[in-house]
């Protein structure tokens, strides 16, 4: 639990729009190349986000959050669940996620994930469009 809440999105919402970043991810999302998804509010305010790009067949869900004032509702867990169903519904074999904290492997595990012992990380890799 946190205490940012709406108007904490509002601000950061406001700094991705005038930094480039919701522009700049706009076509990837269109083209197909990385579908997000979202719990929202009844007033469409989202609550839990994240999002999955696939290639070759293979995808890591990423980018999964929670509005602070919003957590420990089972949000992340729906987000992270749905995102893989609609992984496998559109011809993805292999859906992975890395997490930084046990808490985090927790949720994973409750929703089928397991541990692969090794994972590879490519860094710098170049935007798809």
């Amino acid at each position: 639990m946190g205490a940012a809440g709406r108007a904490e999105l509002s601000a950061a919402a406001e700094e991705v729009t005038a930094d480039g970043t919701v522009e700049s991810t706009r076509p990837t999302v269109r083209a197909g190349h990385k579908t997000l998804i979202a719990a929202l509010a009844s007033d469409g305010t989202p609550l839990a986000v994240g999002h999955y790009h696939p290639a070759n067949g293979t995808t890591e869900i990423g980018g999964v959050g929670t509005l602070p004032t919003a957590r420990r509702q089972g949000l992340a867990a729906a987000v992270t669940a749905a995102l893989a169903a609609h992984a496998r519904d559109h011809g993805v074999q292999t859906v992975f996620l890395a997490y930084a904290e046990e808490s985090v492997a927790r949720i994973y595990r409750r929703l089928g994930f397991r541990p692969a012992d090794v994972t590879l990380l490519i860094a710098n890799q170049p935007a798809r469009s």
